[in-house]
């Protein structure tokens, strides 16, 4: 496992934002497809389903991190953002790159941190999708 090559990701609010990366970092780390996890939230940022709504329906909630968990962190505006906890820290895509921060860290930052055990199962599409 080579995580060096996703410290050069560089976001798109198009076509490779958070979502994306969080797919892409699990499957250079875990050997593991996250797909299932965000269908209908792969697309532009903008044409996106709240990603809070389709995480927290799709994926088992945690009450504590462990490696390969989903991380969705609410911003205090209510926008939401996603990463990927990793060795003790959230492996995450903003604006200026990918980071690797610490929950304490997260926890000045977002209004609210929430963590799920990923669904890697592929579900039925519904028609909401």
């Amino acid at each position: 496992m080579n995580i060096r090559q996703l410290f050069y990701c560089v976001y798109d609010p198009e076509n490779f934002h958070c979502v994306h990366f969080v797919i892409l970092a699990a499957k250079v780390i875990f050997e593991k497809d996250y797909t299932p996890c965000f269908l209908g939230l792969t697309g532009p940022l903008q044409e996106s389903i709240k990603t809070s709504r389709n995480t927290v329906h799709r994926n088992k909630h945690i009450k504590k991190p462990k490696d390969g968990c989903i991380v969705l962190m609410t911003y205090l505006d209510q926008s939401s953002h996603v990463g990927l906890f990793f060795q003790g820290r959230i492996f995450h895509l903003i604006e200026r790159g990918p980071q690797r921060i610490t929950v304490e860290q997260a926890n000045s930052i977002f209004s609210r941190i929430r963590y799920y055990e990923p669904n890697l199962c592929v579900p039925e599409l519904t028609k909401q999708e």
